[in-house]
């Protein structure tokens, strides 16, 4: 369902940055862009407009963006995404329950993308859903804890603490602390958000100290990759412009702190840019073949000192032939004596 705004909401809208689209008033023709009605539909009553909501794929599924809490009134219909089907309920920004599905990116204005949404999140983990139940929750005011309630609390703890191992409790809280170590150590954004799986029958509450923990790493992991990605174009940018195998070589040594998978690319780039910088003459043969080649170990020496030279990342492979070619030409003079 299309949210009708104002014509001076529209402006607002405009000048916020935001898409606003524009149809004769009565419904019976679609939406379009601006540009294809006159200035003057803000300032006549017989047009009506809306937000362009941006949209988002995931897993091949296109699907408008989760709305978030400044764009909601209160009471206004949301659809929340649940792992087994659709909540159809009113924003309600004192509900707990509610505020946190919103900001966790999990609520729709309409049922049909919020269908989509759980739709592309089955299929992120390998599973077709089909059969979506819409149903109707979070309608009532969360209730407040009476004293009684709350002086019963110190003995609850009390219970829980002297539980057997054995307990439902401990069987939960061993399942969470593992869940909680996996986020912690998780290399990339999709072994994070995978461990939502284990948690479809949890409650909000036996979930929260997961999703604290999935949110901080995930926020970590964005950090580290956008720092990459920078530190990446200005490196590769280097080598794309150098002028010497030097210049082209040099950019390695600031990529200590990189993982090996992290500095492939760039290494590819350095060794096509060093190509470019010194092609290979149709008399002379390359490094490694020279090395093959060489008839003494003067001249072995010699080449030795080329390889020095070259690339940190291709020294180690290329002196394992510099070893070896040692190794015949040492028992080559040993046969002759």
């Amino acid at each position: 369902m299309t949210n009708i705004i104002s014509a001076q909401e529209a402006i607002s809208a405009l000048q916020a940055g935001k898409n606003v689209l524009c149809r004769p008033a009565g419904g019976l023709l679609g939406f379009d862009e601006l540009n294809q009605f006159p200035a003057t539909v803000f300032f006549t009553n017989d047009h009506e407009f809306c937000i362009k909501r941006e949209t988002t794929v995931l897993a091949d599924i296109q699907f408008t963006k989760p709305v978030e809490p400044h764009d909601l009134e209160l009471g206004q219909e949301i659809f929340i995404v649940m792992p087994t089907c659709i909540l159809r309920t009113q924003y309600d920004h004192e509900h707990g329950d509610i505020c946190l599905s919103v900001a966790n990116g999990f609520a729709q204005l309409d049922v049909e993308n919020a269908k989509l949404q759980l739709q592309a999140f089955g299929k992120t983990f390998g599973n077709m859903i089909t059969e979506i139940e819409i149903k109707d929750g979070f309608n009532d005011k969360p209730k407040r804890t009476r004293a009684s309630q709350k002086k019963a609390e110190p003995e609850q703890v009390t219970e829980l603490k002297t539980e057997s191992i054995d307990s439902p409790q401990h069987e939960f809280q061993s399942i969470l602390d593992d869940l909680i170590d996996r986020a912690l150590t998780a290399k990339t954004e999709i072994e994070v958000t995978k461990l939502y799986r284990y948690t479809v029958q949890w409650t909000d509450e036996q979930r929260k100290p997961l999703d604290d923990v999935i949110n901080k790493r995930l926020t970590e992991l964005r950090v580290k990759n956008s720092k990459y990605e920078i530190e990446f174009a200005d490196l590769h940018a280097v080598v794309m412009h150098a002028k010497t195998p030097k210049e082209a070589n040099d950019v390695i040594e600031k990529t200590q702190h990189w993982t090996e998978e992290q500095r492939k690319p760039l290494i590819v780039e350095i060794s096509k840019k060093l190509a470019e910088l010194n092609p290979p003459e149709k008399s002379e043969s390359s490094l490694m073949v020279r090395v093959q080649k060489a008839e003494s170990l003067e001249e072995l020496q010699l080449l030795e000192n080329e390889v020095q030279q070259i690339n940190p990342e291709i020294q180690e492979r290329m002196m394992s032939y510099v070893n070896q070619r040692r190794s015949d030409l040492v028992s080559d003079e040993e046969i002759k004596f």
